[in-house]
Parts: C-alpha cells; structure tokens; sequence
C-alpha cells in the first residue's frame, strides 16, 4: 500500500457557511483525483449512514465512507456522522474542504492517498504452492459461508464430475439460484482455452440480483479481479491476456445501475476493496504468511452479500486458472 499526503488546492464557487466539520482521514487514488480538479462539482445519488455515493458532472462516481470502511480507489474516508447527508444535496470542493450544500465540509488537508499496486512478478508464488493456497482458502471458505448468496455454489468445487448438472439448494431466491446454476457451468469448462466463450457465458449474469450492486455483478467483478492479477503475477502465460473485456463492460453499462458499473469497471482491471487486493497479495506472493480465515472473514464484511458473492467469483477465477496454469508448460 502507497500512502502519500496529498495537497488539495481546490476552488469552488460555492461559498457557504460552516455547519458542521469534519476530516477526511484518507482517499483513494481515483477519488483523490476526482476532487482535485477544480471543476469538480456532483449530487448525492445514494446515502446511508455508512457510505453516500456521489454522481460527478461529468458521470464519474465516488464515496464518501465512514472511517471503519475498508479503503476503495473511489471512496474517501471520513469520521463525520453520514447519516445527515441527503440525496439531492450538491457536492463541490472549496479550498481543502467538500463542501455539501447543507453547509457540511470535511476537511481533506493532511489526508492519506490510498494507492495500491498490483503484487510483484518477480515474487510470484510457485504454482505447485498456488494450487496448495487455493484449496486452503476453498475449504475455509466453505467452512465459514452463511446467508443467502453464491457462496452457496461453494460445494460444487468439490464435485468429481463438475459437468454434471446438480440442482440449487432447495428455498433459494431464484436469482440466486441462476448464479448457482452459471457457477457449475463455469467449473465444468476448466479445460476451456476460449476466454471470449467464458466472459460471454459470465455476460448473462450481470445485473442479476438485488441490491445497490447486484450478486450477480460482484461475482463477476471478483472473477476478473483475480484473472487480472493472476496475469500480472505470470506475465509469460498468455492465455488469458488475449480476453478483452470492453464487450462485458459495455454490456454491462446498459444491464445494471451506474455506480455498479463503476465498481464492476474497476475490478476488471484490478481495483477494489483493501481486502481483495490483500488476499491477491497473499495468495499469488510466494513469501507470505497465509491466514485464509482472516482474508474470508474481512472479505465477507463487504455489504450484505457483495463480499460472499466477490469472493466466490474470486475462487472461480483461482480455479479456472490454477487447473490452466498446472497443465500449461513453460
């Protein structure tokens, strides 16, 4: 993780009186961004007393979140009290101060840029160590899955014949039971060289579900996360980096809200929630400590299903990948 301060000389034609202040304590790489241009000006679009989402001018998204959140290129963290934002308020940036239209300002001078890169080639995990950590964190993963989202596919990992069609636990939400269904058709192409057939059959998941960001888009986004880094960290096995994803991501503009494109968006290319890219840390770094309990349960702390749903897609892509690295020979 790269911390960096981060000198904010933003101006504003907003000139409103303090009601209330706060810091900022850090922010991500693309909100830091965001906000220091000096025509930086949006609208709440979605708020909650633990994040509030902002739509720019230009269509751009970030996050204000609160200080216990995990950090995210677009989020900034904050110790203000959330919950008195509203939808509608406008946003702008005055001096080193985000300054909402009911007087708000948090105070971004002094704040922590989070930027993190990508693990490190030159210390990639062996392959016959890769699939060892693999297992390890399905297992745990298995072991510790509660609620009602596609961490209920988990026991089809385990399955001696993947293609063979297995039925969703009974009571499930049928949206769920759709992803269930594409997780199983996903284990049984492990031999699959076509990465276009595979991101074509994930496709049909996006916007599949409920929510602010649809299961069905977190679990495509962990897949892609983890393929990303997964050929980062391999950079002579060229299999997958012939895939282009704009064809899923442009679908994917029309199919689901704008602010889980966003998010889909930035796991495609390797971006997302502090936790997500310390599992990849750990799994693909041949020198690390791996505590697969710790990296499921800070995962699954994401939303009220994204986390199970990410990391589930993020196994798929460990699968799909470690069976195709295993067989291919340098």
């Amino acid at each position: 993780m790269e911390l960096t301060a981060i000198p904010h000389q933003c101006k504003s034609r907003m000139n409103l009186p303090s009601k209330t202040y706060s810091k900022v304590t850090m922010i991500g790489s693309k909100a830091s961004d965001y906000l220091s241009s000096q025509f930086f000006s949006g609208e709440v679009a979605i708020a909650g007393p633990r994040a509030v989402y902002i739509i720019t001018n230009e269509g751009d998204i970030l996050a204000g979140c609160s200080a216990n959140q995990q950090p995210h290129p677009r989020s900034f963290l904050t110790n203000y009290d959330l919950s008195s934002i509203q939808v509608g308020q406008r946003v702008s940036v005055k001096g080193n101060n985000v300054c909402f239209s009911d007087g708000t300002r948090l105070d971004l001078s002094g704040s922590k840029v989070w930027n993190r890169q990508a693990p490190d080639a030159e210390n990639a995990v062996s392959r016959t160590k890769l699939s060892l950590k693999f297992d390890n964190l399905l297992r745990t993963a298995t072991d510790l899955h509660e609620g009602e989202n596609l961490g209920l596919g988990l026991p089809l990992f385990f399955s001696k014949n993947p293609s063979y069609q297995q039925l969703p636990p009974n009571g499930i939400s049928p949206l769920i039971s759709v992803g269930v269904i594409k997780i199983q058709e996903l284990l049984s192409l492990y031999r699959c060289r076509n990465p276009r057939f595979i991101l074509d059959l994930v496709q049909n998941l996006i916007g599949v579900g409920h929510g602010l960001t649809p299961s069905g888009d977190d679990f495509v986004g962990g897949l892609l996360f983890m393929v990303y880094h997964l050929s980062n960290i391999y950079p002579t096995h060229k299999w997958w980096n012939k895939a282009d994803t704009s064809k899923l991501l442009n679908y994917s503009r029309s199919m689901t809200s704008q602010i889980s494109h966003a998010l889909l968006t930035d796991l495609a290319g390797g971006q997302s929630h502090e936790s997500l890219h310390d599992l990849a840390d750990d799994v693909l770094s041949r020198e690390s400590r791996f505590d697969s309990e710790r990296h499921v349960r800070r995962i699954t702390q994401i939303g009220h299903s994204s986390g199970w749903d990410m990391l589930t897609g993020m196994l798929v892509g460990l699968f799909l990948m470690t069976n195709e690295i295993t067989e291919w020979k340098p």
